[in-house]
C-alpha cells in the first residue's frame, strides 16, 4: 500500500490515502479475499475501490499497481487503455508515469489520448478495412515522422493542416524528452 501511495503521488493523487486488507478464510479450499480501500481526496471517506473510484482514479491506481510490480521484473508489459477516464494534465502525468516504467523493460500501451501516445519511443496506428473478399482486415503500421505528428493531430480531433493542432502535437513530442 505505501508503494503504491508513492506511485500515486507521480499521478495526480498525491493526497489519496490507500490500504489494503487481506481477509482469511478459515475453510477447505480457503478463499481469502483482498480488498483495496480507497479515499480519493481528504475529506471524503475510505470505500473499497472496486465500489468508489471514478474510471480515472481506476486507471490510476492499476497504473500505480503495475509501477510497483514491474520494479521487481523485466517483463514485457501490456497497458490496454489504462489511461481511460483521464484526461488533461493528468493525462500528462499518466504518459510520463508510463515512460518511466518502461525504462529497463518494454510496456506496449493502447490510447487514445494524444498525451500518453506521444511519450512513447515507438508508435504504431491500428488500420481497420476490408480485402479484397470483403473479409474485415486490420493491420498495425509504424508510424514515424510527419505522419505521426499527423496522426496525433487526428488523435486531437483535428486534420494534418490545422495549425494549432499541428503545433501541440509538435510541443507533446518535444516533451518526452525532458
Amino acid at each position: 500500500a505505501e508503494a503504491v501511495r508513492a506511485e500515486l503521488a507521480d499521478l495526480a493523487m498525491g493526497r489519496a490515502g490507500l490500504r489494503v486488507e487481506v481477509v482469511e478464510d478459515e475453510g477447505d479450499p480457503p478463499a481469502d479475499a483482498c480488498v483495496i480501500w480507497l479515499r480519493a481526496n481528504p475529506g471524503l471517506p475510505e470505500a473499497p475501490l472496486a465500489a468508489t473510484a471514478s474510471g480515472g482514479e481506476l486507471s490510476r491506481v492499476l497504473l500505480a499497481l503495475h509501477g510497483v510490480a514491474a520494479a521487481r521484473d523485466d517483463a514485457t508489459w501490456v497497458l490496454d487503455e489504462v489511461d481511460a477516464g483521464i484526461g488533461g494534465v493528468t493525462a500528462t502525468a499518466v504518459g510520463r508515469r508510463l515512460r518511466a516504467l518502461a525504462e529497463g523493460r518494454q510496456v506496449v500501451v493502447i490510447t487514445h489520448l494524444p498525451q500518453v501516445a506521444a511519450m512513447a519511443d515507438a508508435h504504431y496506428r491500428l488500420v481497420k478495412g476490408d480485402d479484397e473478399e470483403g473479409r474485415a482486415l486490420t493491420r498495425i503500421e509504424p508510424v514515424g515522422g510527419d505522419e505521426l505528428v499527423a496522426e496525433l493531430c487526428r488523435m486531437m480531433g483535428a486534420g494534418p493542416g490545422d495549425a494549432g493542432a499541428r503545433r501541440h502535437a509538435e510541443e507533446l513530442l518535444a516533451r518526452r524528452a525532458g
